[in-house]
């Protein structure tokens, strides 16, 4: 059976965004909806999430003792490679997200400046880790070629 198959993941080149943990961990695993950013995309479609090797140590404390989402220990929370895959469905300012949307859902729940955009994900799937290197902005991965790669080898691909 096709390992891409059974992750849900597409061939070729897929695009990605690189977060800090719990950020990472928090879009994959479907407990956070919308990463505010700001600079906005027109791109809609699959997104790998990426963890970056840094922690909002601040936004995991606070997390840790202010809800009930079961993150793991900081010392297990994986970084340097992708994590997940959602799908990218709306880029937009804060007002215009959907109504639905929680401030409990959002990276910056206390408050967004009414420039930064939104990015609303649905469909969330978190993956083992498959490492590689991150980038600024939204990067395309070479799915085939990560997959491919002996996993000492996947950081060094991108």
């Amino acid at each position: 059976m096709n390992q891409k198959w059974q992750l849900g993941l597409p061939s070729g080149q897929t695009k990605a965004l690189s977060l800090k943990q719990p950020y990472a961990w928090l879009i994959a695993n479907g407990y956070l909806l919308v990463d505010d950013r700001t600079w906005g995309t027109q791109y809609r479609g699959p997104m790998l999430i990426h963890a970056s090797k840094g922690l909002y140590e601040e936004y995991y404390d606070f997390l840790k003792a202010n809800t009930d989402i079961p993150l793991p220990a900081k010392d297990k929370l994986e970084y340097g490679g992708v994590v997940g895959i959602a799908n990218l469905i709306l880029c937009s300012r804060p007002g215009d997200l959907p109504a639905g949307v929680t401030r409990q859902q959002r990276a910056h729940f206390s408050g967004v400046h009414q420039e930064y955009f939104g990015f609303l994900f649905e469909h969330a799937t978190p993956l083992t880790l498959m490492p590689c290197r991150g980038k600024l902005g939204i990067f395309d991965i070479d799915v085939d070629a990560l997959l491919a790669a002996p996993k000492a080898a996947q950081a060094e691909l991108f």
